[in-house]
């Protein structure tokens, strides 16, 4: 049989192997520290053979399974089995719902925009597979098995057939041998990917990680070992020590190869012996139920699989992404369809999944690194839940199940009791396990590459109190260089371009390209901080060669000083709270609100702009929003770009930054120089390309904008470099 075959194929010393995989990954990252990037595309490489026989297996076991019925057949099989998977679904999930109670909710969204609230798949596209390519290619797993179900029940109307069946059938072999093929180089493929993982894990992400694997555990376990004995054990006149002894060859086969397939034929002469006891008759009949439901039980019973619903409550917590009400009611069912087939398959799973709640791409390395510890509790569990099906579906198809209070209890109330006591555990926890951090965007710092050996000088005392030295020199390039120093205006309060951090160092994206440019020169830099009102006279006064922190284009700048090009642009969008957010979605609906109360800071571009916006609006007019989380319900929301609101709301709990739609154009940033600087604008402009062709820009926008971490440029510590004296 292809299982037997399979479970050679894996060996028995599989899990050995593949731990040791594990742990030499571990090591080697930790002695080789970066060194072991080269390792990533072999990672790679394994999850992607992973998934190369998903879809044949799964299109061929459901057209299999379903075609070789009569459609009388079908039918009374049908009506014995519905309830029975649809309990055992409600049981797999809502356990897992329960335990992911320990796990902390993720953090209100920092932005939001009409287009990302409103936008998504569409699903119907997820469920009517209007052309089956297409879903293969976009990997939009329910509709493959809505197909495949619809076809599988209309070939059981279709007359000599049996030729077709033995071509699923060979495709299904065929996947599993290919399964068997690449789990002999799983211990290879671990190694990679634990190998450029290690020593790179933050401590934080550490602790969600253990947690998420000890919920993976405890729960197929519970399920596994008192769930589901006990519903068997409740319903069939054996008791849960004979339960566990029929199964057990095919729990410790699945669990040496962990491959659930190897357990096919131990479930099958458990089932029939079982089926015996309760008064079955042994004929042809009961022995094609028996396989009916095994074959079906096999595709739609594999409970471990649904476990992926778990890894992705857990990496919304990890990613910081918070689901909508339509896609946590969706979920569960998304769930369900796009985790039928073997264990091995749920790897397209957690892909599809991912990318229809738009998760990062490291979701599936997420799942392949945990693995190699949670494929053994999701195994078993798979192997206990095909194992049900296959046994009471035949007892209750004969009308031979009765139901034992006492089983029942046990089961049911001893593995509620459990998860409840995991899940209250967790919450109780939780702080210890996930201390809440400062706000991130405040820990911010320049790149120490850009700051090592340039000469600073930072003023803090207001331009108003700084008497200007003579009438300032001459806005050119060449009067910069001579005087061997850039002077450069700031205003410290527009996050994320100019701001404090908490170390009460000036930083920002206009910040660092401030730094950029006075390298690129070879002077010394000078901060000048200016305030809006005394801006413009400031550059005609040349108090300082140009001005930056995220300054807007106006028309009346552009007539009077001089203009860079504009380096970054950003939609106008609100700072509200973040339990109201979705309420300002359209700028039409918040024009409507009764007693709207608006805030906008002192700004010659906002004022103006939000009473363009909002005619009706009370306008509340604040020299900064350093205070604006004072006012409380003073005000609905503020107006600011979307970067802007949204670096704030990062440093604010509780706010989220919203992007209404229909509010007009996004607003230009730019740099300002003072009036004739034309020439020192051309070289400008051309260095804002260059920084942008060279990698310069985006790696500013990745860190200041979008908080991706800096890519080191040192090694990581590794215990190679530490040996040689090379690592610090």
């Amino acid at each position: 049989m292809a299982g037997s075959d399979t479970a050679k194929a894996g060996g028995n010393r599989l899990p050995l192997w593949v731990l040791v995989g594990a742990v030499l990954g571990v090591l080697a990252g930790v002695v080789l520290g970066q060194r072991t990037a080269v390792l990533e595309p072999l990672g790679t490489a394994y999850a992607m053979m992973l998934e190369i026989a998903v879809f044949p297996y799964l299109l061929c076991s459901l057209l299999h399974g379903l075609g070789r019925l009569t459609p009388a057949t079908a039918g009374r099989v049908l009506a014995a089995s519905w309830g029975l998977y649809l309990l055992l679904w409600v049981l797999t999930l809502a356990t897992i719902w329960l335990i992911a109670r320990a796990i902390p909710p993720p953090s209100p969204p920092i932005q939001l925009t009409a287009e990302t609230a409103t936008t998504g798949l569409d699903f119907l596209q997820l469920l009517i597979p209007a052309n089956l390519f297409a879903a293969l290619g976009r990997n939009y797993v329910p509709a493959v098995v809505i197909f495949a179900v619809v076809y599988g029940i209309a070939i059981q109307r279709v007359a000599n057939k049996q030729s077709l069946f033995e071509i699923f059938e060979a495709v299904r072999v065929a996947s599993v041998t290919i399964w068997g093929w690449i789990v002999r180089i799983a211990p290879l493929g671990v190694f990679a990917l634990f190998a450029n993982t290690a020593g790179t894990i933050q401590p934080d992400r550490l602790a969600g990680l253990l947690l998420y694997v000890g919920l993976f555990l405890a729960g197929t376990c519970i399920l596994a070992f008192i769930v589901l004995p006990g519903l068997i054990a409740a319903l069939a006149p054996v008791g849960y020590r004979e339960i566990m002894r029929e199964l057990q060859p095919a729990l410790v086969l699945a669990a040496v190869t962990t491959l659930s397939v190897a357990a096919l034929p131990f479930v099958q002469k458990a089932a029939e012996r079982i089926a015996e006891k309760a008064g079955c008759h042994k004929n042809d009949e009961t022995g094609n139920v028996i396989q009916t439901s095994l074959s079906i039980g096999y595709v739609l019973a594999q409970l471990g699989n649904y476990f992926v619903y778990l890894l992705i409550l857990y990496a919304c917590y990890a990613y910081d992404t918070r689901l909508g009400v339509t896609q946590s009611l969706l979920l569960p069912a998304m769930t369900l369809l796009s985790c039928l087939g073997s264990p091995t398959a749920t790897v397209d799973s957690v892909s599809f999944l991912a990318n229809w709640l738009r998760l990062p791409d490291g979701v599936t390395e997420l799942w392949l690194e945990t693995w190699t510890i949670t494929r053994y509790g999701q195994v078993l569990l798979s192997v206990m839940g095909f194992g049900v099906v296959t046994i009471l579906i035949p007892l209750i198809y004969h009308r031979a199940v009765k139901l034992r209070p006492g089983p029942a209890l046990l089961g049911f109330g001893g593995g509620a009791l459990l998860v409840a006591a995991i899940a209250i555990a967790g919450v109780v926890l939780r702080p210890m396990l996930f201390p809440v951090d400062g706000n991130a965007i405040l820990a911010y710092r320049l790149d120490p590459e850009l700051v090592r050996g340039l000469l600073v000088t930072l003023h803090h005392p207001p331009p108003g109190d700084q008497a200007t030295e003579g009438p300032g020199r001459d806005p050119t390039l060449l009067a910069i260089q001579s005087s061997g120093t850039l002077r450069v205006g700031y205003n410290p309060s527009v996050i994320p371009f100019s701001y404090w951090n908490d170390k009460g160092d000036l930083v920002g994206f206009d910040i660092a390209y401030a730094y950029r440019l006075a390298r690129d020169l070879n002077v010394k830099l000078d901060l000048i901080p200016f305030s809006w009102p005394t801006l413009a006279r400031d550059l005609m006064e040349r108090r300082f060669d140009l001005a930056v922190s995220g300054i807007y284009v106006t028309d009346d700048r552009l007539q009077t000083l001089t203009i860079s090009g504009s380096y970054y642009q950003s939609p106008v969008a609100l700072i509200v709270r973040a339990d109201r957010a979705s309420h300002f979605l359209d700028r039409e609906e918040i024009a409507a609100m009764p007693n709207l109360q608006l805030a906008v800071f002192d700004d010659p571009v906002l004022v103006p702009m939000v009473r363009r916006l909002f005619p009706g609006a009370t306008i509340k007019v604040l020299p900064s929003y350093d205070h604006l989380a004072e006012l409380g319900d003073e005000v609905d929301g503020a107006i600011w770009t979307l970067q802007q609101a949204g670096a704030w709301a990062a440093a604010h709990l509780g706010y989220t930054a919203v992007g209404p739609s229909n509010m007009g154009s996004p607003i230009l940033i730019a740099y300002l120089l003072p009036p004739g600087a034309d020439s020192f604008r051309m070289y400008l402009d051309q260095w804002l390309e260059l920084k942008a062709s060279d990698g310069f820009r985006q790696a500013q926008i990745d860190y200041w904008i979008k908080g991706k971490p800096r890519a080191e440029r040192k090694p990581r510590w590794n215990l190679l470099d530490l040996w040689l004296g090379t690592q610090r």
